[in-house]
């Protein structure tokens, strides 16, 4: 997986998981079925884009022909 990806994922759960503790503690019980579902569709647009961009991305790519010039 990406390393970027997990740069900008692990702050956020441990955010999400602070907010759910500091919420308990208030005596505040978080919607879990909204959470989840919201994950669910971050990770979704994540991979969906993720492949979307590197399908656009070695489509436009073309072949570097070798010349064989400047290779001492």
């Amino acid at each position: 997986m990406n390393r970027a990806l997990f740069i900008i994922m692990i702050p956020a759960l441990l955010v999400a998981a602070g907010y759910i503790v500091v919420l308990r503690i208030m005596g505040i019980a978080p919607g879990y079925p909204r959470l989840l579902v919201a994950a669910a569709l971050v990770f979704g647009m994540i991979y969906w884009l993720a492949r979307r961009s590197g399908r656009k991305m070695n489509s436009s790519r073309a072949p570097i022909a070798k010349t064989g010039t400047g290779t001492q």
